[in-house]
């Protein structure tokens, strides 16, 4: 509340892009499937909840993560078929599809020029990033942003410390074994690819609401891959690599204590 207005960006930054690293680490880091395309699944769902309209705030971004779950589920089907290198290929080209195809579809996402996210409000209170002057970003904005990133990290530390996380931990450390065992090797990579796009999803939603405009290039393929890599290196296995992601993201925290060094 007390920081200025060049720390709260980096701050809404930060919390923006560490949900969707959220979204690797339950895909990659508890389940061990590679996956190219969290920036598809987010870019999904922002542009989902520009076609919601006046969908109010906080369920068009719910629904544009239901969206990108649709989308995860036949990745998931995908994934029941093949894994380690072939399935990291075939999310590579699939979300370079996504960024081709359907972002650049006109009425989808604006093509090229984009299209403005709806402002969102709570209750009648404005929780929108824009403002003037100092006041920019709101920080109604930032805090809500901060509790979304919270939810989110609650839901993957409860996934990964039961029963759930330890069936996804099993099918990562051994496939065979874990059906051996009579775990559902197929609906627990379904399940895990389903949770990881809705994390992607919202975190999409909220990128986008702080971006204001989103274009076809706003969640492209190449960030996907950086996102993966910073993951990879900051601790894949634990949410705090992804809050550390979210720190070192571009814009982010460590962009402001750079600029401010030099």
């Amino acid at each position: 509340m007390v920081l200025s207005s060049e720390w709260r960006l980096a701050v809404t930054v930060s919390a923006c892009v560490a949900i969707i690293a959220l979204s690797v680490v339950v895909i990659t880091g508890l389940v061990g499937q590679v996956s190219f395309a969290p920036y598809a699944f987010a870019g999904i769902a922002a542009f989902t909840v520009i076609r919601l309209g006046q969908v109010p705030f906080p369920i068009a971004p719910l629904l544009g993560g239901l969206v990108a779950v649709a989308v995860g589920a036949v990745v998931g089907l995908l994934a029941v078929r093949v894994r380690g290198s072939q399935l990291a290929v075939a999310t590579l080209a699939g979300s370079l599809a996504v960024e081709e195809l359907v972002f650049r579809w006109s009425w989808f996402s604006g093509g090229d020029l984009g299209a403005r996210m709806p402002r969102p409000s709570l209750f009648g209170v404005d929780v929108g990033i824009g403002a003037v002057g100092a006041a920019y970003p709101r920080r109604a904005f930032v805090v809500t942003t901060l509790v979304v990133l919270a939810l989110c990290l609650l839901a993957v530390l409860g996934i990964g410390r039961g029963i759930v996380g330890r069936r996804w931990l099993a099918v990562r450390g051994n496939e065979r074994a874990a059906s051996s065992l009579g775990i559902d090797v197929a609906g627990v990579k379904l399940a895990a690819f389903s949770v990881s796009a809705l994390l992607a999803g919202v975190g999409g939603a909220f990128l986008g609401y702080q971006r204001q405009i989103v274009t076809a290039r706003s969640f492209a393929l190449f960030d996907s891959l950086m996102l993966v890599a910073i993951v990879y290196l900051a601790g894949i296995a634990a949410p705090s690599g992804a809050l550390l992601a979210g720190v070192l993201a571009s814009g982010g925290l460590l962009t402001v204590a750079l600029g401010r060094l030099g």
